[in-house]
């Protein structure tokens, strides 16, 4: 049973004390709703962490629902390092005028472009990495590998993983998230998705330094 109290800042579900503090807290992370945040609290008996995973994996699944919509809208947002010798263009995608015009959306973009500045991505995916490259970098990873005299199986997995952790750091989806590292520049969008309740994708962006 759900009791919602009108000013303290307990709520009690199941049996099990939640804060106001915990939902407000996972709410800014995330931008999931009252009720799913509650949810995850309680299937996860209040454990902030696992709480926030349980969401995250939710929201990466309707993220992936809202992929296929057209993206018609959006805004390309500009950034210039304090430097003075790093700027960025970067275009961000969405469905609807009403969200490209939403100041936090605009913060979002800003936000992406200013990790393009610090990481560096020269690939918006893994997928868009070429074949020639990723050829050459199993070819490293399997000369590296081919020297620890390991099995097969093992070897393998050992070029598997130089791989996946050399090309990922690559593409801009994968790479942490600069002003978050426990999550890739993908989950931070598909939060963005579950926030505004529209297709976001990041389209073309540009990174000039001297």
């Amino acid at each position: 049973m759900y009791i919602y109290p009108a000013i303290q800042d307990i709520v009690i579900i199941n049996s099990m004390a939640i804060t106001a503090e915990q939902i407000k807290d996972l709410r800014e992370k995330t931008g999931a709703g009252i009720s799913d945040i509650k949810k995850a609290l309680e299937e996860s008996n209040g454990d902030m962490v696992k709480a926030l995973a349980l969401i995250e994996r939710k929201m990466g699944g309707s993220a992936a629902k809202k992929t296929g919509r057209e993206t018609k809208a959006g805004l390309v947002e500009g950034y210039i390092h304090s430097n003075a010798r790093i700027g960025v263009l970067l275009e961000l995608l969405c469905e609807t005028d009403f969200v490209a015009r939403n100041p936090e959306f605009k913060e979002l973009a800003h936000n992406l472009a200013m990790h393009v500045a610090a990481m560096n991505p020269r690939y918006l995916s893994v997928d868009a990495i070429p074949e020639e490259i990723q050829a050459e970098e199993r070819r490293r990873a399997a000369e590296e590998a081919g020297k620890m005299g390991k099995s097969a199986e093992v070897t393998e997995q050992i070029i598997i993983g130089k791989m996946k952790s050399y090309l990922g750091s690559l593409s801009l989806l994968d790479q942490p998230f600069v002003k978050d590292p426990n999550k890739t520049v993908g989950t931070y969008l598909n939060e963005a998705v579950g926030k505004f309740g529209e297709n976001i994708k990041v389209g073309r962006f540009s990174r000039l330094e001297i």
